[in-house]
């Protein structure tokens, strides 16, 4: 029973992001254009990336870019971005998110990205942690919290 209603909530999610996506990227919000972006740790050196990279990454595949190790960290902290990463910068689902990447790391034995669900948490780990990267909506990149960001990923379509 517990099982049937995380998959319908799942669902019910997943439904009212796309809604809302659907609502933001219609005129009436058409000023506000939201930016998803790749962030790092304010001292971190890390170079762009192509989305390819960015999507083997996420899906568990190491990368190393320039002589250092990028290592992806999940952003949970918002339900709609996380659904917009997944849709598309993976192009998954959430469901073939985690089966994809939980083979992936069976077959190869390299870590699981890590997941953070408290925004604080990512942050303090993307700047205590060199050759960390997370994705995060460009509103909330600020310099004072020791974050910033490495490139534009997606942004809301144009009206």
């Amino acid at each position: 029973m517990r099982y049937l209603f995380k998959k319908i909530r799942k669902v019910i999610i997943s439904f009212c992001c796309m809604g809302y996506l659907c609502f933001v990227s219609s005129g009436a919000m058409a000023a506000e254009a939201r930016y998803m972006v790749l962030v790092s740790g304010a001292i971190s050196s890390v170079p762009q990336l192509t989305p390819g990279e960015v999507r083997k990454l996420f899906l568990g595949v190491v990368l190393i870019k320039d002589g250092q190790r990028i290592e992806p960290l999940l952003n949970a902290t918002d339900p709609l971005l996380h659904e917009v990463f997944l849709q598309k910068i993976i192009f998954m689902s959430g469901d073939n998110y985690h089966r994809q990447l939980s083979a992936r790391i069976a077959a190869t034995g390299d870590p699981r990205p890590q997941e953070y669900t408290d925004h604080w948490q990512l942050i303090s780990a993307l700047r205590s942690r060199r050759g960390t990267v997370s994705f995060m909506w460009n509103k909330d990149v600020r310099a004072q919290m020791g974050i910033k960001m490495v490139q534009e990923l997606w942004q809301t379509p144009p009206e």
